[in-house]
Order: structure tokens, then C-alpha cells, then sequence
């Protein structure tokens, strides 16, 4: 009977080891996840509305001002006070609120046009979604560009507001079911 109760305890105290070192990795990697989000590198993100992908970050919006705007305002977006959006008016009609980012990550048509710019002495292409093919926007290069679809320092993106999510609140759209809950 002895015997049992020993091989009883060892596994009882084999257990709660194995359940401590879980304890103390598990503790580990929240607080390095923690380290992560401080980190200057982890930056938020303008995520496409349609299906999710990350488009643009907060560093790399940029105020490219436009005298053909209609109205020009400016707002806090991603954290960053300040970002100048723009209406305009496209010649179907069309109205957009655009802001300007140095980069996104969209794909863009082959075709560049000058007719019709908002920014005179830019072409522009189409750029949509590279998952779902929502059009976010246009890519902007100066009319000399050479480079085809190529990005330079030169080239900006015009992306429609009302096309992207803020990822704190897309993220904020989820809801767990009560069953689920604790």
C-alpha cells in the first residue's frame, strides 16, 4: 500500500512540475508579446474593408496637398494628428475622401494615365486589393517616371478612406459567442 501511495504522489508531483514550467512559459510569452508591442517596428494598420489585408501603416502616411481638391480637412488617423484628407470629385461624378501614404500594398494596373489628375504633373494607376481586387485608390509618379509600375521616392498613393478599416477596430468587430465565454 505504501508503494501505491508513492507512485500516487510522484505522479501528482510530476504533474504540478509540468504544470509550473507551463505557468512560467506561458508568462514568458506575454510578457515578450508585451516587448513586441512597444516596439517601434509594430506600427497600426489601414486594413482593406472588404476582406482584412493589411494596406498601409501610420508611417507612411504623408500630406501630398492638392489645389484641386473640393475640401480639404484634417483629422487624427492611426494615431498620427494632423493627416490631411481631401475630397474629390472624379469627371464621372464620383466623390472620394482620399488620404496620401508613401506606400501601400496594393497591386496596380499596368496602364498610367495623365488626363484627369488630382496632383498636376502626376500620372496615375488604378490600385486595388491584392487579395480581393477592391479598388483602395490610385498610385501617383511624376509624369517623367520611367520605371514602369516601379515605386520611386517620387510615387505616393491617393487612397479612398471610406475603402479602409483602422485594425483596432476591425479587431473590435469581433464577438465571441457566450457559450464561449467564461
Amino acid at each position: 500500500m505504501a508503494a501505491s501511495r508513492r507512485g500516487r504522489r510522484s505522479w501528482f508531483v510530476n504533474i504540478t512540475r509540468w504544470k509550473a514550467v507551463w505557468f512560467v512559459l506561458s508568462v514568458l510569452v506575454v510578457l515578450q508579446g508585451d516587448v513586441y508591442a512597444q516596439d517601434d517596428e509594430w506600427d497600426d494598420f489601414l486594413l482593406c474593408r472588404q476582406c482584412g489585408h493589411e494596406v498601409t501603416t501610420a508611417v507612411d502616411l504623408n500630406r501630398v496637398a492638392s489645389a484641386q481638391a473640393l475640401r480639404q480637412r484634417n483629422d487624427t488617423i492611426l494615431g498620427i494628428p494632423g493627416v490631411l484628407i481631401q475630397l474629390f470629385k472624379n469627371p464621372q461624378a464620383h466623390v472620394f475622401e482620399v488620404i496620401t501614404t508613401k506606400h501601400a500594398d496594393v497591386r496596380k494596373f499596368d496602364e498610367s494615365y495623365s488626363t484627369a489628375t488630382w496632383f498636376p504633373g502626376y500620372s496615375w494607376r488604378i490600385a486595388v486589393c491584392p487579395r480581393c481586387a477592391q479598388h483602395l485608390g490610385w498610385s501617383y509618379e511624376p509624369h517623367s517616371h520611367k520605371h514602369g509600375k516601379t515605386d520611386t521616392e517620387e510615387t505616393f498613393y491617393g487612397l479612398i478612406l471610406n475603402h479602409l478599416i483602422h485594425q483596432d477596430y476591425a479587431d473590435s468587430l469581433l464577438v465571441v459567442p457566450k457559450s464561449y465565454r467564461s
